[in-house]
Parts: structure tokens; C-alpha cells; sequence
């Protein structure tokens, strides 16, 4: 997310690195202390290379067709002065509050009826980040922004304290917050602003600002302070990270149960946060190498179970987000993509913990980052924020996803003209609220944008195709849509069984164009987007091999 910002004025992308990749301790403590540590960092303003023969291609999608079911946009909401940094939603799904950043800085609550805000806190005028955290009934919001944690009511938007941060660190700001369902429990960051000073955690119980344990971080964990704080589902352990390193501490004491790298192979870290489950029994860490690592507690450790690489291609992708379904049984990553050092894609994949590294649902084409991905607490709703494709015309950028459906088709979709940087979704899926910028994240500019979305969450419901048949019976390649075409074809193709797949564009010399698809696939129905870019107008074809099944179809692309 505070890469974002960067983009805003220096027109790069930034994020920290380390030379100093040593994150070794040990123990169990209720206080830790580490002294005189010392943050290193550099910064990288271009995707690393990444050293390889292998090169990938993306495409981006075509707008998705109405669904027959009645999910839709409740209301929107556009600031035309500050940006939707942080946004969240109550378990309940009647409140969510939002953190507006780069002008008129405030906290923002809203209910599901209309855009009128419920009440707004007006916050100090400097260029922080605001992060923000909801309870689950929304009685209690937490809110971390420039020198202070607070603590708001969240029924009047009235502080109920604020911990001045300067009084840890003089010089710090504070970093990202977190607020367990029943309110009770705060974490708040003090990043520290010096490259000589580390960064702190603090716990605070009910409604006082007294510490009840702090935290500091460890030497060679990474710069720009604390990326991300996230409870368990029942709030007994949480998950914090550094760009370098993660710990898994208990909600209450502060006590240490694990640490471990974001990326043991490598250096490139992330500025994102981690993700674990309902009971905290798994979790889940991303790097900008591209690796999702997935894993699971014994009952003394976390063990690892399995990780997986977004393909490389010229430049390594990045893992831009994760998240955790709460019974810890499914794990969905979003990604961003360079298909050169200037232009991008993104995706959004589904995994099943026990089945491994081989995703049972992939989305492709969101055109850019997508930058948080977040399950409901029933797990039936998965909900995707992205900064969607820089001219708007072919890429959703808030999608929401049923998780019985592996047809990687969205339940529901929303493109807007901005970029979407965060999503919050209600405990039974059906409010999902995305906030974000007015302009695409890459493009200089200022205003916001907020959106609450009713989602259907009934089986009933039917999107593009049939979801409802969860496995074909038959091998299927589809004759594209539409064709001809002019920018951009859709081509559907159904696997009745696992195998590896690959879907070829030829011209009609025969020589191959491009290779849309060349992975192993499970079964089931699959949408790929062809927009070709460099291509004339004329005659062309696509064809499908899997497992010995081999079809070919014409398709005509007009300019």
C-alpha cells in the first residue's frame, strides 16, 4: 500500500530492501527489547530481474457481461480532494470506516443506506498515511495516523484516547493498527523515520492508552518500519511483519510463538501485510520474488507445508497480497505482473491448503496490482481490490468471487475510473466496501473513491456460463466473443479432468502469435482474454491441447 503514494509524485515504484538479512532470535517474552539496532535499506525503483530464458505473457480482460443474480452497487462515494487509503468493514456489514489521505485527512464511518457519512473525525494535516481497523459489531475503531493511535467510538466518531507515539520515538509516525472483533484489544505501531532507530509494537487493552506489553523490533528486519498487524479470526494470536520479517505473537501478552523470513531465499521483502486463520493454525507470507509459503502449527511451531511462485518472466512478479479463509483451508494471493518495467497486469488465485502449490482458481487480467484480497469469516466470499488497467476500458477493479466456484468467473464486478487500494467485507459476504483514488494509481492526481457493494450469496445465482456445474463432463473449446473483435476476445474452454493445458494464437501462415496458456490446469471451466496489441486485421486461429483432447477454431480481428 505506501508504495502506492510514492507512485503519486516520483512516478516509480519504491520499496525496501535489506542488506542485512539476519532475523535470528530466540525466546518467549511478554516484553522484548533488541538495542541498538540499526535499519539499512536502498531503494529499488525497478522490478528486480529476474535470470532466466523464461518469458510469460498476460493479457487483459474484456468488460465482464452482466450476472443474473442481484448483486449490485448500494452507493458510491467520490472525494475530489483526498484518496481512500485503508478502509473496513464491521463482521455485521451495517459499518465500515474509511482513512482519507493527501488532503482534508480524516476518518470517515458509513452505514449501508446512502454515501452521507455517520460521522467523520478530522484528523491533523500531514501527509501520513491513515490506517484504520473496525470491531466487529463497528462499536470500537481503531485508527493510526501521523503521532497518534486512537481509539474512536464508533457510534459518535468521539476519541476515546490517543497514544501519542513521539512519547517512544520522537522522531516516529505511526504505522499500520489493529482492533480485535470484540473491541476489547488495540495494537498500534510506532515506525520509526530514522534508518538508526527500529520500530516498536504496542498493546492496549480496553479503553485505556496504558501499554499492557511492547514490542521492538529486531535489527536487520527491513526498512520503513511495520508493513501489516492482523488477528487471528478469534483474536488470540496475531500476525506482524517488518518488509524482511514476520512474528506470530500472542493477542494479549505480546508473547512470541514464531519468527520467520518473508523470503528465505532472497532479500526482497514486502510492504504488505500477512495473513492467518480463524484459530491461527495457518498462515500465510508473501514476497516481491513472487512466493506465497504456507504454514501450519504442530502445536509447539508453525511448520512449512508448501509454497508457490507467480512464473517469473523477464522481471520477477510480485505477491501483492494474501489472505486466509477463517477455518484455514483456503489461501488466495493477488500479484502483480510486469510484462515489461512500464507495463502490468495482475491476477487473483485460489489454493486449497491441503491440496498444495497447484491453484484451483485463477483470474487474470486486472490490468494492474491488486492490492488486498480478503475472505468473508464464512468463507463463501472472497473479495479483490486492484488498481485495474490504466485506461479503464477492459479491466474490473473491485471483484468478488464465490469460493464454490472454480470457474474463475467474478460473482460480481465493479470498473471503476480509479484504482481500488483496499476491500473490507462483512462476516457472511454480503457487504464488500473497496476504497481507493479517483485516477489510476500511475497517473498524478488527487480525489477518492468509495464503494459499498450488496453481494448475492445465494447458490442460486448464476454468473457468465454456469457455475452451477462445477466439473465439465466433456472437453469444450468455445468459438470466442466476441468475433470479430476489436480490441479484445474472450475465449472459454471446459477441462473434464486435471492435466496440462496449452492454448496457442496462430496467424494464418501458421506460425504461432502468442501462447496464452502453458501450465498444468485442474478441471473445470476456464475464461482467457486475448488483446492483442501489435497484430493486423485478418484471419487467425486458436487452438486447444490438453491431455490428447486438440481443437482449433477461426477467429477475425478487426482494426
Amino acid at each position: 500500500m505506501k508504495k502506492i503514494f510514492i507512485i503519486l509524485f516520483l512516478f516509480t515504484i519504491s520499496l525496501f530492501s535489506q542488506t542485512n538479512n539476519s532475523n535470528n532470535f530466540v525466546g518467549q517474552y511478554s516484553l522484548q527489547e533488541y538495542q541498538n539496532g540499526v535499519l539499512n535499506s536502498r531503494v529499488v525503483t525497478n522490478p528486480e530481474l529476474y535470470n532466466s530464458d523464461y518469458h510469460q505473457s498476460y493479457s487483459i480482460p474484456a468488460p465482464l457481461t452482466a450476472t443474473s443474480n442481484s448483486s449490485a452497487v448500494r452507493w458510491s462515494y467520490t472525494d475530489p480532494v483526498s484518496i481512500g487509503t485503508y478502509c473496513a468493514e464491521s463482521g455485521t456489514g451495517l459499518r465500515s470506516v474509511v482513512g482519507w489521505y493527501l488532503n482534508n485527512m480524516r476518518s470517515q464511518s458509513h452505514g449501508n443506506t446512502n454515501n452521507t457519512p455517520l460521522w467523520t473525525y478530522t484528523l491533523p494535516n500531514a501527509s501520513t498515511y491513515n490506517y484504520v481497523a473496525i470491531s466487529a459489531s463497528g462499536s470500537r475503531v481503531a485508527d493510526g495516523y501521523y503521532h497518534g493511535i486512537y481509539l474512536l467510538n464508533g457510534d459518535s466518531g468521539t476519541v476515546i484516547y490517543n497514544f501519542d507515539v513521539t512519547t517512544m520515538l520522537g522522531t516516529a509516525q505511526s504505522g499500520p493498527v489493529g482492533i480485535t472483533r470484540s473491541g476489547d484489544f488495540v495494537i498500534g505501531c510506532v515506525n520509526a523515520t530514522s534508518a538508526s532507530d527500529t520500530s516498536w509494537v504496542l498493546g492496549f487493552a480496553g479503553s485505556s492508552p496504558s501499554m499492557v506489553w511492547r514490542f521492538k523490533s529486531p535489527p536487520g528486519t527491513g526498512g520503513s518500519g511495520i508493513q501489516g498487524v492482523k488477528f487471528s479470526g478469534n483474536d488470540s494470536v496475531v500476525i506482524i511483519n517488518a518488509y524482511l520479517s514476520f512474528w506470530v505473537l500472542r493477542t494479549y501478552t505480546g508473547q512470541i510463538l514464531y519468527s520467520g523470513s518473508v523470503n528465505p531465499s532472497g532479500t526482497s521483502g514486502t510492504q504488505m501485510p500477512q495473513a492467518i486463520s480463524g484459530n491461527g493454525n495457518v498462515i500465510a507470507t508473501i514476497n516481491y520474488n513472487g512466493y506465497v509459503r504456507v504454514y501450519q502449527w504442530s502445536g509447539s511451531t508453525y511448520n512449512f507445508l508448501w509454497q508457490y511462485q507467480e512464473p517469473p518472466g523477464t522481471y520477477y512478479n510480485w505477491m501483492s497480497s494474501v489472505d486466509v479463509s477463517y477455518d484455514g483451508s483456503l489461501v488466495a494471493i493477488g500479484t502483480l505482473n510486469f510484462i515489461t518495467s512500464s507495463t502490468y497486469d495482475g491476477k487473483v488465485k485460489l489454493f486449497s491448503v491441503a491440496g498444495g502449490s497447484i491453484p484451483i482458481m485463477k483470474y487474470s487480467g486486472c490490468g494492474d496490482e491488486v492490492n488486498a484480497v480478503t475472505f468473508s469469516r464464512n468463507g463463501k466470499i472472497l473479495s479483490a481490490a486492484s488498481w485495474g488497467n490504466y485506461v479503464h476500458l477492459t479491466a474490473n477493479n473491485l471483484l468478488i468471487f464465490k469460493t464454490s466456484h472454480t470457474d474463475s468467473i467474478p460473482q460480481f464486478a465493479v470498473n471503476s475510473t480509479g484504482s481500488f487500494y483496499c476491500c473490507g467485507i462483512s462476516d457472511d459476504g454480503t457487504t464488500v466496501i473497496g476504497s481507493g483514488k479517483a485516477v489510476h494509481a500511475r497517473q498524478f492526481g488527487s480525489g477518492g473513491i468509495l464503494y459499498n457493494v450488496y453481494v448475492d450469496t445465494s447458490e442460486g445465482s448464476v454468473g457468465i456460463g454456469n457455475p452451477g456445474s462445477r466439473i465439465p463432463s466433456v472437453y469444450r473449446l468455445e468459438q470466442n466473443f466476441p468475433n470479430p473483435f476489436n480490441p479484445s476476445t474472450q475465449i472459454n474452454y471446459d477441462l473434464p479432468k486435471e492435466g496440462f493445458v496449452k492454448l496457442t494464437v496462430y496467424d494464418i501462415t501458421g506460425s504461432e502469435v502468442q501462447k496464452l496458456v502453458n501450465s498444468f490446469e485442474r478441471a473445470g471451466r476456464y475464461s482467457v482474454v486475448f488483446s492483442p496489441e501489435n497484430l493486423a486485421s485478418g484471419l487467425y486461429f486458436y487452438k486447444l491441447e490438453a491431455s490428447g483432447f486438440v481443437e482449433t477454431r477461426k477467429m477475425i480481428l478487426i482494426k
